[in-house]
């Protein structure tokens, strides 16, 4: 069984073709322990190393490696830029299509423009089709405007269309109605923002809904686990609250302006939620603190009992701190449960929002309770 771990010390030998073969064993093995490592090899080895690092990152194809690699398109060795350009077709994400085709114009090598070209196609996106179609219509060497054409034959036959002619309608066609369909949500988010009170309404219910929420995080330490608890709080009578505003505002509301109330709400929530997870990653800090001390503690009293069976009389116990002490006398869940009182306190700094519309009745009429 290959160990991952020796080949990620390897990666660090003085032996040039030591570690190349790391590299290229931890590409073929694909094991996402080694994104990390590779990426600094990306960054201070020999160019040969590095270009083998970049296709070992893309071999294994995990996304934190995409900052990097798309840093290498702007590497004054062609090498580099042309081993990005070819690791980059193995990510679909929006940042990897845009930076390729910013290389496909404007990189000064013929190699590595064309090698961006088919990372595009590669990546079989109709994102960028437009940007692509454009350059074809340009004064290109032969070989770049082939491999422009090749990316585009892919792209449509990945997307089901049996030529470019008819990928580049179809994409006209969707840009047309995508600006239509913005057109309008822009339209439907100015009339819903023209409501006066909508904002403190907003404040009101995101305020109501979380107050007693330290009752449910009290015992809390992963902030994964309480922001999708805090989300799960928020949404729970968030359809009563839109119906609530709609008969408010004497309107229905669109399935965007629902979409735009949501986030107006989940935004409103952000200073609570950071303060929340700031607190909760301090506390997760005296918990591990408390942990290494007792660990410490464990082992001086392991070294004590060994040295008793060897000297046979007692062996005078090492001072402890005063403060090491006083930590050892909490436990983990007495920190834990302490959150529930920050979170007390970080609730009273925003108790004011309540107060920011009366109408107390109308809101428990269509179900929104208050405190």
């Amino acid at each position: 069984m290959v160990n991952i771990n020796k080949l990620i010390k390897q990666l660090s030998d003085d032996d040039t073709k030591k570690r190349e073969e790391a590299i290229l064993k931890l590409g073929e093995l694909q094991d996402e322990r080694g994104v990390e490592p590779l990426i600094k090899v990306v960054n201070q080895d020999t160019i040969e190393n590095r270009t083998y690092a970049i296709n070992a990152l893309a071999e294994i194809g995990d996304h934190r490696a995409l900052e990097t690699l798309i840093y290498c398109l702007m590497d004054n060795n062609e090498n580099i830029r042309l081993a990005a350009s070819r690791a980059l077709g193995k990510f679909s994400s929006p940042q990897a299509i845009s930076a390729l085709l910013v290389s496909m114009r404007k990189d000064p090598n013929i190699s590595v423009k064309s090698r961006a070209a088919l990372s595009l196609g590669a990546i079989g996106s109709e994102l960028a089709v437009e940007d692509m179609l454009e350059e074809s219509k340009l004064e290109h060497p032969a070989s770049l405007l082939y491999s422009i054409e090749s990316a585009l034959k892919l792209i449509a036959k990945n997307n089901g269309y049996s030529s470019i002619d008819e990928l580049a309608k179809a994409v006209i066609q969707k840009k047309a109605k995508h600006e239509g369909e913005i057109s309008d949500q822009l339209s439907e988010k100015e009339e819903l923002l023209r409501y006066p009170n909508l904002w403190p309404y907003i404040r009101k219910y995101v305020f109501q809904q979380l107050e007693g929420i330290q009752t449910i995080l009290s015992i809390e330490s992963n902030e994964q686990i309480a922001e999708k608890k805090i989300a799960d709080i928020l949404g729970e009578k968030f359809y009563k609250f839109v119906d609530f505003l709609a008969r408010k505002m004497n309107t229905v509301f669109s399935d965007y302006q629902q979409d735009l109330l949501w986030q107006m709400c989940w935004d409103t929530s952000k200073p609570i939620r950071t303060e929340i997870f700031m607190m909760i990653r301090d506390h997760r800090r005296e918990v591990d603190e408390i942990d290494r001390y007792k660990i410490w503690l464990e082992k001086i009293e392991a070294e004590k009992e060994a040295a008793e069976k060897i000297y046979g009389e007692p062996v005078m116990k090492k001072q402890v701190p005063v403060e090491t002490q006083e930590k050892e006398e909490l436990s983990a869940a007495d920190l834990a449960r302490s959150i529930s009182g920050d979170i007390e306190g970080i609730m009273k700094k925003y108790s004011r929002w309540k107060d920011d519309v009366e109408e107390e009745d109308e809101f428990n009429k269509f179900g929104i309770d208050t405190k």
